[in-house]
């Protein structure tokens, strides 16, 4: 069973709703002993629990989102810039958590401190192609020989206006060829 983080996930919540309410509505079986464990494992600890999720900030909703989405019945995530939002210490919390899932994870990010030690392939997509690489994403960048994901795509770029002739018209050929 699938379940997806889109990047605006967060915004999907009923805001009316307390963080421990929108948690105990999906929590089924013996997990719904816990979740005031759960919750304070993603910083909800505490007061913070009765918050009602009109009041979050940002990165607050994306965490409460996460564990929504971590505590349904689901084998197969696709998250979509997860740590969009999150702080330092969310992202800790994020990665563990998913470590953690038993099942399998797409990740989608462009944050590699996080992808570091959490994916074992990344999939290059670009120019009509998709291409599996196996190790971490610090051994893509280094198969690549670029230091960041941003350089990926100038890289790309680069490689493709070297190879891209602009056509001549006859007309601008005959000009060229009469002017030497």
């Amino acid at each position: 069973k699938i379940g997806y983080f889109a990047q605006n996930q967060a915004q999907l919540l009923d805001e009316s709703l307390t963080v421990f309410e929108t948690i105990d509505n999906v929590a089924k079986g013996e997990i719904r002993l816990r979740i005031k464990d759960i919750l304070g494992a993603f910083m909800f600890g505490g007061e913070a629990s009765d918050k009602k999720v009109k009041g979050l900030s940002g990165g607050e909703r994306s965490r409460l989102a996460m564990i929504k989405l971590l505590l349904e019945p689901v084998n197969f995530l696709i998250l979509d810039e997860p740590t969009n939002h999150l702080d330092m210490d969310s992202k800790d919390v994020l990665k563990n958590a998913i470590n953690a899932f038993d099942g399998t994870v797409i990740v989608v990010s462009h944050d590699r401190e996080f992808l570091d030690g959490l994916v074992t392939k990344v999939y290059e997509f670009g120019g009509g192609r998709v291409k599996e690489h196996l190790g971490g994403i610090y051994d893509f960048l280094r198969t690549k020989n670029i230091s960041s994901l941003n350089e990926l795509g100038s890289q790309t770029k680069t490689t493709l206006s070297q190879h891209v002739e602009t056509p001549v018209k006859p007309q601008e050929k005959q000009q060229a060829q009469g002017e030497q």
